[in-house]
C-alpha cells in the first residue's frame, strides 16, 4: 500500500543567511486568481549554499513501499538549472536529534523550460523511517551549477510508493 503525503512538522530557515524565506508564489499567468501557493523561496541567482532543515513526524502506522522525498518547484523562468543535495537521518525517542547520522543522497538537478509550470522530483531516501520516529531532511540548495536567475519556490513532503 502506498501512502502519504506527510508534511514537515518543523522547518528551520535560519541557517540560510537570508537566502531562503517562507513566502507565496503567484504565477505570472494566473487567470483563475487562485494560483497562489506558499512555499520555501530560494533567492534568484543563488550566491551561496543555502540549507533548509525539515523534520517529519512519522506516524504509528507506516505505509508499505519505499519512502521518497517529493519536491514540487515553481519559478517564473524559461531557462535555468537548480541543484540541491538532500541528507537524511532518523531519530527515535530517547535519542538526540542533533547527533543523528545524516546520509547524503545523489544531488538533484532540475532544468527549467517553461515559466510557472510545476516541476516535480521524487528522491528515494536511504534512511527509511519506522513508526514514531522523526525523519530529519536537510535540503541544501547548491550554488555550484545553479543558473536559475529567478526566485525558486519549493514544497516538500514524504510519500511511499
Amino acid at each position: 500500500m502506498s501512502g502519504g503525503p506527510i508534511l514537515p512538522v518543523s522547518e528551520y530557515l535560519g541557517g540560510a543567511a537570508g537566502l531562503i524565506a517562507s513566502s507565496v508564489y503567484v504565477p505570472a499567468t494566473n487567470t483563475n486568481t487562485a494560483g497562489a501557493i506558499e512555499g520555501y523561496q530560494v533567492a534568484a541567482s543563488l550566491s551561496a549554499d543555502a540549507p533548509l532543515v525539515l523534520q517529519f513526524a512519522i506516524p504509528e502506522v507506516v505505509p508499505t513501499g519505499t519512502c521518497k522525498l517529493r519536491g514540487r518547484h515553481w519559478a517564473n523562468a524559461t531557462s535555468g538549472v537548480v541543484k540541491y543535495t538532500v541528507s537524511d537521518g532518523v531519530t527515535s525517542a530517547g535519542s538526540n536529534i542533533g547527533v543523528a547520522t545524516l546520509t547524503a543522497e545523489t544531488q538533484v538537478s532540475l532544468t527549467w523550460t517553461t515559466a510557472d509550470v510545476m516541476v516535480e522530483n521524487k528522491l528515494t531516501l536511504t534512511n527509511q523511517p519506522s513508526a514514531n520516529t522523526v525523519l530529519t531532511v536537510l535540503v541544501t540548495f547548491n550554488t555550484s551549477g545553479w543558473t536559475l536567475a529567478q526566485v525558486l519556490t519549493s514544497l516538500y513532503d514524504l510519500i511511499w510508493e
